[in-house]
């Protein structure tokens, strides 16, 4: 007597072949709006937008600016409010800060899972 588990061979394949699309069609991710230059920023602050709006959409396209002093400061010249300069310089950090811990967390073997690396003197040791 044959065990039959869900159904016929051929329900079992619609029914793959199903989640496989519904799985395909979750993977795209949405297309993001380009991210504003400085100079479309200094023109933004120029015409009069608040900084709020600014930032909303500097938010909205995810923009990392990476930045010089020198080139805050000619921001900051050109009539940038601060609030503005603060977000670009927060995103900045924030994406360095992100790239590091993804370095540290890629960087040790998986074997190693329970244990955190302590830095120490020039050093990395096992807690």
């Amino acid at each position: 007597m044959a065990y039959r588990s869900f159904g016929s061979r051929f329900d079992n394949i619609g029914a793959v072949l199903l989640l496989a699309s519904a799985v395909a069609g979750c993977a795209t991710a949405p297309k993001l709006p380009p991210a504003p230059t400085t100079a479309e920023i200094v023109q933004m602050s120029k015409d009069g937008q608040t900084a709020e709006a600014i930032i909303q959409r500097m938010q909205q396209s995810n923009a990392v600016y990476p930045l010089p002093a020198s080139e805050l400061a000619k921001l900051r010249e050109q009539g940038v409010p601060d609030k503005v300069i603060d977000h670009m310089q927060h995103t900045y950090l924030e994406a360095v800060r992100y790239q590091e811990w993804a370095r540290v967390r890629d960087a040790w073997p998986p074997y190693y899972a329970p244990y955190r690396p302590c830095y120490f003197w020039g050093h990395y040791y096992w807690r």
